[in-house]
C-alpha cells in the first residue's frame, strides 16, 4: 500500500470449484468491440490476448465496501471509511483510460473462521467483477493485506491465522500505520507465516484454491495475486522464504486453473531499496506477472526530468528482476497526491517510464477518504459527496494504445505538442483490431489518425473514449500518429 512508514525502512536497513458464470469475452475477432475482454497471457516478457495482441497495462486500484475488510463484530471500532463500488465507478475508471481494476480483496472476509468460507463475501466480489466487466475493464484479484491483519494492522488475514496470538487486538480510528507495520506482533506474524509455523502456510492453501477455482473460467480476471507487500526482509533477506511461497502455491492453482496469470510482488523492502534479489532459476512457470511497487523515499527529485532519470533507471532495474523470474513486468502500485505540487511532472515521467521499458503501471488509489486521501477524488466535508479532481483527470488520463496486433516497437505521448505517436512490429497472424484511448479532454474534435503515413477513418466511442482501429495488418512494421 502507498506511502510505507519511514519506519520500516529504517526497521529494514537496521535488520537486513469453477463458476459456470457466462461471458462474453470468448468471441470471433470480427466481433470485438471497445469493452471486449479476450484472456490475457504473457509471451515473452509481454501481455498478449488471445486475440495476438500486446496489451498495454494502466490500471487503478480500488478498496471496496464490502471486500476491504477493516471492521469488527466485537464492538471495536472500525479502522477507517472504505467507499461502496457501483457501475459508474466501472463506467468511468474506463472514461478515464484505465484497463484494469485491481481489487483488494482479504482473506479475513473470505474464510472469517477456519474451513468456513464467506458466501456473502464471494457475492459481492462476483458483483464487483461484473460491473467491471460490463464496463470493459480486466480484475486483478489482490489478496491484500497491510500490517498482516486488521486485528494488529490495517487489513488481510483472520484472528485465526496469526501465528504466533497476538497479545493485543487493535481498532480505529487507523492513524498510527506506520508503527503497526514495524510492531513486533506484526513481525512475528509475517515470520510465523512464512516459516509455516503451525502449519499456518498450508492453511492458506484451501481459501487460494477456493478463489482460484471460483473465477478459473472468467477470462475479465486477468489473474491473482496471492499476497500484497510480502515482509520477510527482517528474518530472510534473500527473500527465499517468499520465493518457496509462491512455489507452493503454484501447482493448487494450476490443478484448478492453466490459463490466469499468476502476479507476484517481490518483499515490500524493495519500495525504499530499489531493488529486489534475482531468481537463480527462472520460476517453474511462464504465465507469471512481476509486480513491484514503487514509492519513491529519500529521491531527490522534484521536476519532471529529475523524476524521468531516476524512473528510467528503476523501471530498468525492475526489466532485469522481471526477466530472472521469465516474468511480464508491471507495477502493480504507484501514485501521488493529483494536487501536490510535483504531481505533473511525476506523473508524466512515470508512464513515459513505462512505456520506455515495456512495463505495466496500476495507480494507487480511486478513492480515499483516510491516510492521504490520494486518489481521483475528493471528498465534500459538508455532504459527504465525491468530487473529481480536475487534476487528476488532467494528469493521469492522456491518450494511448491499449492494444496493438503485433508487439510495441515505440509508444509515446507528448502532451506539449498533443500528438500520440507508437509503432509495432505485426506477423500477419493477428486478429483484433488496435485499440486506442482517445479522450474528448485531449482531441475535442476527432483528431487525425496516420498509418504509415497514411489518414485513416475511425469512430470513437462516446462513452469509453476508446477507439477501434481496423488497420487489416500485414506483416510488417506499423506506425501510428495521432494528433
Amino acid at each position: 500500500m502507498q506511502r510505507i512508514a519511514t519506519a520500516l525502512l529504517s526497521f529494514v536497513i537496521s535488520t537486513a470449484g469453477c463458476s459456470d458464470h457466462s461471458n462474453n469475452n470468448d468471441r470471433a475477432a470480427d466481433q470485438i468491440t471497445v469493452r471486449s475482454l479476450p484472456w490475457v497471457a504473457a509471451d515473452d516478457s509481454r501481455l498478449v490476448d488471445s486475440l495476438g495482441r500486446e496489451i498495454a497495462v494502466r490500471g487503478i486500484n480500488a478498496r471496496v465496501d464490502g471486500l476491504f475488510d477493516v471492521s469488527f463484530e466485537d464492538g471495536r471500532i472500525a479502522l477507517e471509511p472504505i467507499p461502496a463500488f457501483s457501475r459508474e465507478d466501472a463506467q468511468d475508471m474506463v472514461r478515464y483510460g484505465f484497463k484494469v481494476l485491481r481489487l483488494p480483496v482479504n482473506w479475513s472476509g473470505m474464510e472469517p473462521h477456519e474451513g468456513e468460507f464467506s458466501e456473502a463475501y464471494f457475492e459481492t466480489l462476483d458483483r464487483v467483477i461484473d460491473l467491471a466487466s460490463a464496463a470493459g475493464l480486466y480484475v486483478l484479484i489482490d489478496v491484500h493485506q497491510d500490517a498482516w491483519s486488521k486485528e494488529i494492522g490495517e487489513d488481510g488475514a483472520p484472528l485465526w491465522a496469526i501465528v504466533p496470538p497476538p497479545k493485543q487486538l487493535l481498532e480505529g480510528r487507523l492513524d498510527d500505520l506506520a508503527a503497526r507495520r514495524v510492531s513486533t506482533q506484526v513481525r512475528n506474524a509475517f515470520q510465523g507465516f512464512f516459516e509455516n509455523r503451525e502449519g499456518i502456510q498450508d492453511r492458506f492453501l484451501p481459501v487460494w484454491k477456493h478463489l482460484v477455482g471460483r473465477y478459473a473460467n472468467r477470462p475479465e480476471v486477468i489473474g491473482f495475486q496471492p499476497m500484497n507487500e510480502p515482509f520477510v526482509s527482517h528474518f530472510d533477506p534473500s527473500q527465499k522464504t517468499l520465493h518457496d511461497f509462491y512455489r507452493e502455491i503454484l501447482p493448487p492453482m494450476r490443478e484448478l486453473d492453466d490459463r490466469h496469470l499468476l502476479w507476484l510482488e517481490p518483499g515490500v523492502v524493495r519500495n525504499y531499496l530499489n531493488s529486489a534479489p534475482l531468481l537463480e532459476q527462472l520460476f517453474p512457470d511462464e504465465n507469471i506477472v512481476y509486480c513491484p511497487h514503487i514509492y519513491p523515499s529519500g529521491v531527490d527529485a522534484s521536476t519532471y526530468e529529475e523524476w524521468k532519470t531516476w524512473l528510467v533507471e528503476n523501471y530498468s532495474s525492475m526489466r532485469v528482476e522481471a526477466d530472472s523470474w521469465g516474468a511480464a513486468l508491471v507495477v502493480s502500485e504507484w501514485g501521488t497526491h493529483p494536487d501536490a505540487a510535483e504531481s505533473e511532472g511525476y506523473i508524466r515521467a512515470q508512464q513515459e517510464a513505462a512505456e520506455a521499458l515495456s512495463s505495466g503501471q496500476i495507480t494507487w488509489l480511486w478513492k480515499e477518504d483516510s491516510q492521504g486521501s490520494w486518489g481521483f477524488y475528493d471528498v465534500d466535508s459538508a455532504t459527504g459527496d465525491w468530487v473529481l479532481r480536475e487534476n487528476a483527470v488532467r494528469h493521469f488520463a492522456k491518450p494511448y494504445a491499449q492494444a496493438v496486433p503485433g508487439r510495441f516497437l515505440t509508444h509515446n505521448f507528448d502532451p506539449a505538442t498533443g500528438v500520440l505517436s507508437f509503432s509495432f512490429e505485426s506477423s500477419g497472424k493477428e486478429q483484433g483490431e488496435a485499440l486506442l484511448y482517445l479522450p474528448q479532454h485531449w482531441f475535442d474534435e476527432l483528431p487525425t489518425i496516420l498509418v504509415n503515413g497514411s489518414t485513416v477513418p475511425y469512430e470513437r466511442d462516446p462513452q469509453t473514449q476508446r477507439v477501434l482501429l481496423d488497420l487489416d495488418t500485414q506483416s510488417g512494421t506499423f506506425t501510428v500518429e495521432v494528433y
